[in-house]
């Protein structure tokens, strides 16, 4: 099993998703798991740009409301843990985590 991990992707998942394909083009083959470490951002629509913790000039859609909307889909499973730049109205609608778009899971909140 080939298990790609990225750090803070700040919604850049057509990107991220390139630099898989060139790495599954160079590896031995494809990558079966993608693990997000943190600032996903999972960003639907303005309202949840709103509810993010960032400054204005760094409040961006990016491109996972493509992949929310149905009209991309993950090409590899992704699981993401949240960040401190995360839209926590949409998170907070997953405490125990859950499904965020086709093969996109969140692990939910933990208390420590």
């Amino acid at each position: 099993m080939r298990v790609a991990v990225a750090g803070c992707c700040h919604g850049e998942l057509d990107k991220i998703y390139e630099t898989l394909a060139l790495a599954e083009k160079r590896g031995p083959g494809p990558i079966d798991l993608l693990l997000c470490c943190g600032d996903f951002q999972a960003v639907r629509n303005e309202a949840d740009l709103r509810c993010m913790a960032v400054p204005p000039k760094y409040r961006h859609m990016q491109t996972f409301y493509r992949y929310y909307s149905g009209e991309k889909k993950a090409p590899v499973l992704t699981i993401f843990i949240g960040g401190n730049h995360e839209a926590s109205n949409h998170l907070q609608e997953l405490p125990y985590g859950g499904w965020v778009a086709p093969n996109i899971y969140y692990l939910g909140m933990c208390s420590g």
